[in-house]
């Protein structure tokens, strides 16, 4: 059986180690840039391109600016040892570290936004009033029991989140004290796997919707696990971008290899060998799907260690001087096509 906690096995990429052998690598720079490198500048765009190194869509030589005073301070944090270098698992730590803090600081500043009362915990109508101003007529009555919907609209925004918030209310006293809220906004850092299995259910049905021909409704199917699963061709088409993802080296890939792995990948998560995958046999996957911020943090770290062009993962900090876009780019929000991201 596995375990739900701990993601499959997955080889995204291959990089090699200080013995020069070939190891896995699991860098997506689609996904870098929710852990975060310094904390100062996490939740806010206080950094203009210059003050990276970044002009536009090219990456030049950065000139003496806050960011190498912030480098400075920053080492040695990072260098934990003392050792005069930051290891990858050093940056790691670093990276999880405030990736952690910062999503707290967010469901913190959420929760207090909408629980208006200011009783200590926020209901699905204080939270679907400030997501949707004018819930519809139909769900007010289930939202303000906060009950779950039955039937479940999967196409029903409303329904959906209020089913999600029914979930994460574990004591079962209407409504979702600031521990509850944080594991309803980030169910893959939590062990609540009944709400894994909504949001995976979710997952499936918005993949599902959003291909040709949208979801369609299967009134003899009974049973809800019959009806929202995926066929390989689905898999194929919406998940298994989630679990392949290689280096440009490895663009010339052809497509029938990549059936061929994610046909592979298919079988191993289709445990029951009937040719569909359901969300029970998705939850394996689920930290490939919805990435942990450990998870982003190894990835992260991955992707800086490249940028930075550190060969032997022990950055100095006269690398990280050379290359500050490397720490920063990452977590700085503009308007612009970064290349090197």
């Amino acid at each position: 059986m596995f375990d739900h906690t701990k993601p499959v096995k997955r080889e995204v990429a291959r990089r090699r180690n200080q013995q020069g052998r070939w190891t896995p690598k699991e860098v997506d720079s689609e996904q870098v840039g929710r852990a975060a490198f310094d904390p100062e500048y996490g939740l806010d765009d206080e950094l203009d391109p210059e003050d990276i190194g970044l002009r536009r869509n090219e990456v030049h030589e950065a000139t003496p600016t806050v960011i190498e005073s912030r480098l400075r301070q920053l080492f040695p944090e990072i260098d934990t040892n003392h050792d005069g270098v930051v290891s990858a698992e050093e940056l790691q730590r670093h990276l999880y570290r405030n990736g952690k803090s910062m999503s707290h600081r967010r469901a913190d500043m959420e929760f207090a936004d909408v629980d208006t009362n200011h009783d200590g915990k926020v209901t699905a109508e204080e939270y679907l009033s400030a997501q949707l101003p004018g819930t519809p007529a139909a769900t007010v009555a289930a939202v303000k029991a906060f009950s779950m919907p039955d039937p479940l609209d999967w196409g029903d925004y409303v329904a959906v989140t209020l089913a999600a918030m029914v979930l994460a209310d574990q004591d079962k006293d209407g409504g979702l004290n600031l521990r509850e809220f944080y594991d309803f906004l980030n169910p893959e850092e939590g062990t609540n796997v009944a709400l894994k299995l909504h949001r995976l259910k979710q997952d499936i049905y918005d993949h599902v919707a959003s291909m040709h021909g949208g979801f369609v409704e299967d009134p003899s199917q009974q049973d809800e696990a019959r009806r929202l699963r995926l066929s390989f061709e689905q898999f194929q088409q919406s998940l298994w971008p989630q679990f392949s993802v290689w280096e440009p080296h490895r663009e010339d890939r052809s497509e029938a290899a990549e059936t061929e792995s994610a046909r592979r990948k298919f079988v191993l998560l289709d445990t029951d060998s009937d040719n569909y995958l359901t969300a029970e046999e998705l939850l394996p996957a689920f930290a490939d799907i919805h990435p942990t911020e450990s998870r982003y943090a190894r990835m992260q770290a991955e992707h800086m260690m490249d940028m930075a062009d550190c060969k032997d993962d022990r950055l100095t900090l006269e690398q990280m001087l050379a290359v500050p876009h490397a720490f920063y780019s990452v977590v700085h929000h503009d308007n612009h096509d970064n290349s090197e991201l």
